[in-house]
């Protein structure tokens, strides 16, 4: 946890050092991406990514770095159409009510944190696609808990741009940006094991992610979806997955929980979420992703409120400190992020405003 709070500490100081070059560079980065239908983003962020790293370097960086790369177009296009491909994959299967939504949310942050990496590894390292690819996955899989958390956390502060419009893109845009660069020169140094994945996994992987795939398509021809039942989308789409795949998912009789390969996901809090972390009592529980096997390592809750981001941050940072907690703090403006740790256990509390109401995130991880 300690990753994501030093890293944005460290990318908003270089973001107020560098305001109008990356301000600027975001901007071009993301007119050109808008305008090619998001066949340039390749070139254009790994542009972006090298002016970051020289940033870093505290060398001299210049706006035309995000037209240098252009020369690697090809080599970023398979990443970019496989990526942004298995993107809009999710986004049908986020149509199914519950299940749906919560692996929307789950695979998310991971494919944001794959393309980064990848176009990363090209750009600078001129490695090749497949190669850069498979060396993404394998980083990630080294620490998938804390990096999925944190490229969850750099998603929602450039998020916040696109809500708030000419202020918030200003202000969260290319911080997020730069919270992505840290992780990457932090990771590009390091040598990961080959990550492989046992063949049947990914077979059962794969047919399940079929089947739902299927059952979102059949949601959007059919008109089903968000607004229907929540209770027959999900013990109907947890009969075929089980059928198909051959593993036992568990249902509640409220059809609001399931548990698949010793992961369990759900609406309410988890069962033994700890009683020492206080639930915001304005506040409605979306769901829940649980630690594998029941464990709380790994989890994330979330939660939304109409309550104001400040209000929601005043009274965790109080209820934390008063139950032991020690706790360290972040006010970004609109966005909020608020670290503790207690013993052996440590999260991160995202409060993160929306047009109509606020999300809060507690992400848990316990040694």
């Amino acid at each position: 946890m300690d990753m994501i709070v030093k890293n944005l500490q460290q990318s908003y100081r270089l973001y107020l050092k560098n305001f109008s070059l990356l301000l600027l560079a975001s901007a071009i980065a993301g007119l050109i991406t808008f305008l090619s239908l998001g066949l340039l983003a390749g070139p254009v962020l790994g542009g972006f990514l090298l002016l970051g790293v020289k940033l870093l370097r505290g060398e001299k960086g210049d706006l035309n770095e995000i037209f240098t790369h252009f020369d690697q177009f090809l080599s970023t296009l398979m990443p970019t159409l496989l990526l942004w491909g298995a993107g809009v994959v999710f986004y049908i299967i986020g149509v199914i009510p519950v299940i749906g939504r919560i692996t929307n949310f789950v695979v998310s942050p991971v494919l944001f944190l794959l393309y980064f990496l990848t176009i990363g590894f090209i750009v600078e390292q001129k490695s090749e696609p497949l190669q850069a690819l498979k060396r993404s996955v394998a980083c990630f899989a080294m620490d998938w808990v804390q990096l999925w958390l944190y490229s969850l956390v750099m998603m929602i502060i450039g998020g916040i741009g696109f809500i708030l419009f000419g202020v918030g893109v200003i202000l969260t845009v290319p911080v997020g940006m730069m919270g992505m660069v840290l992780v990457y020169r932090q990771l590009a140094v390091v040598e990961p094991f080959p990550f492989k994945p046992e063949k049947q996994i990914v077979l059962k992987g794969g047919i399940a992610l079929s089947a739902l795939l299927v059952i979102g398509i059949v949601c959007l021809l059919f008109g089903f979806g968000r607004m229907s039942s929540p209770t027959l989308s999900t013990s109907l789409t947890s009969k075929i997955i089980s059928g198909i795949t051959g593993q036992k998912i568990e249902v509640d009789q409220k059809g609001g929980r399931f548990k698949l390969g010793g992961l369990s996901f759900g609406s309410g809090l988890p069962e033994n979420f700890p009683k020492d972390i206080p639930v915001y009592p304005q506040a409605e529980v979306d769901g829940f992703i649980g630690g594998k096997d029941g464990e709380l390592s790994g989890s994330t809750t979330i939660l939304t409120s109409k309550d104001s981001a400040a209000k929601i941050y005043d009274y965790y940072v109080k209820n934390l400190e008063d139950k032991g907690w020690v706790v360290t703090s972040q006010d970004l403006g609109e966005m909020k992020m608020i670290s503790f740790q207690k013993d052996k256990r440590s999260g991160v509390i995202t409060i993160n405003p929306n047009a109509e109401q606020c999300d809060i995130i507690i992400g848990l991880t316990m040694e």
